[in-house]
Order: structure tokens, then C-alpha cells, then sequence
């Protein structure tokens, strides 16, 4: 394996490892449905600009990364923020 591949999935896992931990604490109430959407988008533009550091792209195309990830990540919040609400109060997924 290159360490780029390897690299990847050291950012991928602590992405995964650091939703474990914050999935426990929104269960026990200690974080708000918000700041859970909002912690969850979150991860796009970290994956963007990891991505685009982790495979050498000049600084533009880091920004650029990053830019899509925060733009989809705005795109997504208000969808998580609803999805989370109706899984709290334990409505059946859809």
C-alpha cells in the first residue's frame, strides 16, 4: 500500500472513530440535535481539505475541497437536524 491509501484511511477511520464518540454523548442528551447535524456535516470539508493535502494538490485545490465539502455541508445540516429530531423522539426511520 502507497502511503497516500494509507494516509486516507487513517483520516477516514478517526472520522468514523471521532462519530462514535459523539453519537454516545448525543444519545445521553449531553449535545443537542443541532450541534449533532452540525458536527456531522462537519466532516465534509475536514474529508475535502484532508483529501486534497493528503494527495499533494496545490493550495487552490485544497480551498477548492474544502469549499464543496462546507458547501455540501450546508446543503445537508437542515436534512440531519429533521432526521435526528424524528430519531430522538423515535419515529420510525424513512
Amino acid at each position: 500500500m502507497s502511503p497516500t491509501t494509507i494516509a486516507l484511511a487513517v483520516l477516514v477511520f478517526a472520522l468514523v472513530i471521532t462519530r462514535l464518540e459523539e453519537e454516545r454523548r448525543w444519545r445521553d442528551g449531553r449535545i443537542s440535535d443541532r450541534t449533532n447535524a452540525l458536527l456531522v456535516a462537519g466532516r465534509l470539508p475536514i474529508l475535502g481539505i484532508g483529501f486534497g493535502l493528503i494527495t499533494g494538490q496545490e493550495p487552490p485545490g485544497v480551498l477548492l475541497l474544502g469549499a464543496l465539502g462546507l458547501g455540501l455541508a450546508a446543503l445537508v445540516v437542515p436534512y440531519v437536524t429533521r432526521r435526528l429530531r424524528r430519531i430522538r423522539e423515535g419515529a420510525p426511520r424513512s
